[in-house]
């Protein structure tokens, strides 16, 4: 009885274990946040390559283009995407986001700036990585 009771108890524990493992990984989620930090409306376009891509970004429906439109600073003017687990700094992951755009096209107020082709979307993209573990792209509008 003891010994049965024994087992019951290690396979409780290394269950527990397996699962506290699983839910509590130290992977970051990746995450893309733009945040609007002028007093005007902005309008982020971001057009993607025809294909299937790792990436996929829940506005993005029948369409290959997102619309990403923020009000002033202070109001609705924070959009977040978050992918799965892991970082940016892997060079596959920034590899298969670059590699799904075309375009990214920002307009504030009267001005718009266009980056195309991949050296400039990787320019723009990699600039932008940032928090304790590379897992954020955060796009700053100034």
């Amino acid at each position: 009885m003891k010994i049965i009771s024994n087992r019951l108890t290690l396979i409780r524990n290394s269950t527990l274990l397996l699962l506290s493992l699983t839910l509590f990984s130290c992977d970051p989620v990746q995450t893309i946040q733009v945040r609007n930090e002028t007093d005007a409306d902005a309008t982020v376009t971001v057009v993607f390559n025809k294909g299937e891509y790792e990436y996929k970004f829940n506005e993005l429906i029948e369409s290959d283009t997102l619309i990403i439109e923020l009000e002033p600073k202070d109001q609705n003017s924070v959009e977040t995407f978050q992918f799965g687990l892991g970082t940016w700094e892997i060079q596959s992951s920034i590899d298969s986001l670059i590699a799904a755009v075309n375009l990214i096209e920002i307009k504030i107020s009267k001005s718009t700036v266009r980056y195309r082709g991949e050296q400039q979307i990787r320019t723009f993209i990699e600039d932008r990585i940032t928090g304790s573990r590379k897992e954020l792209i955060e796009i700053i509008l100034e």
